[in-house]
Parts: structure tokens; sequence; C-alpha cells
């Protein structure tokens, strides 16, 4: 079981099945999957992804997937949820998501900056990365607010949705982090 985590307005914590029907409500929306690189199909079957997550993460110092759920601490309304995934011993992704009548209140930003920290600090990570359709403005403006800085573009990286898709990668280093704050 991972650690809570909490932030001002939020409290983060691994995802578990009784979060299926909440992240059902806004995962499987165009505004979640229309600015990524993913079939649809991906978020039909929240329950199904919830299984799937907790039957491969790995333990210990092999897991390699930190799945989280934010809830907004006045009401436990979900917000969204975001995600490490280790590529490497010390090298993860991250990956967030905010419920769309939750964005532009800066929720992602506070999710992603949360689960750098707990990925630096507590795993001990060197780097953690993210890839980013070109075209997602907002998600752009979070990581680089977050101190994720711009590494260089993948042409027509993925297939989904009937296109090819481009995507920019985007860092941040431990030695950055600390700059960083």
């Amino acid at each position: 079981m991972l650690p809570e985590l909490e932030t001002p307005r939020l409290m983060l914590r691994e995802l578990s099945p009784s979060d299926a029907s909440a992240m059902q409500e806004w995962r499987n929306s165009p505004t979640q999957w229309q600015l990524q690189a993913v079939e649809p199909a991906e978020f039909s079957d929240a329950g199904a992804r919830i299984a799937n997550y907790l039957k491969y993460r790995g333990e210990g110092a092999t897991r390699w997937l930190f799945d989280y759920v934010a809830r907004h601490k006045g009401d436990g309304s979900v917000i969204g949820g975001v995600s490490l995934a280790r590529s490497h011993r010390e090298v993860a992704t991250v990956g967030v998501g905010v419920a769309a009548r939750h964005c532009g209140c800066g929720y992602g930003t506070e999710m992603v900056r949360r689960l750098v920290d707990f990925g630096f600090g507590d795993l001990r990570f060197h780097r953690i990365a993210a890839d980013v359709a070109i075209e997602n403005h907002a998600c752009i403006r979070l990581l680089e607010k977050v101190g994720l800085r711009f590494e260089g573009v993948s042409r027509d990286r993925i297939r989904a949705q009937g296109r090819w898709w481009t995507e920019a990668r985007y860092a941040i280093l431990a030695s950055d982090a600390e700059a960083f704050r």
C-alpha cells in the first residue's frame, strides 16, 4: 500500500477498486482522451483498469506503478489522478488527468508537484519524464510550471484514434527539482 500524500487542497491515495465508479465518470469522456494518444476504449472500463493496475503494479523495491486518485479535502470529490511508472530503477514517467469540471483551477499542477516530490524524495528517482501530445497546451503549461524542461519532439510517435500523434518530451532531474523549489 502506498502512503497517502497531501497537498494544500487535495488528498492523494493509491487507486483502489472503490474508486471505479468515480473514475469511470470523469475518465470516460472525450475531454479526457481527445488530447492524448490513447484509444477511447482504454478508458471505457475503470474497474478493469484498476484490476490490471493492482495485478501488475509490482511490490516493494520491484514496484513499477504508483497510481493515485486525488480527492478534494473539503467535499471528498474526485478531482483526478496522477501516476508514476518506473521505466528503470531510478527513472520514471509521470502522467496526470483532471476531471473536466476541475480543469483550470491548478489541481493538476498541485498533483504533479506532489508526486514529483514523492518520486525524488521517497522513491529516490534520478529522473522523471513526461510525454505529451504537442497540441495539449494545458498539460505542457502544467509540466513547465512544475519544472520539467522541454527535451525534444518525437514525430508520429504513436498511432491512436485513427491518426499519428506527435509528442513532446519533458523531464526533470532530482538536481533540477532542488533548484526549482
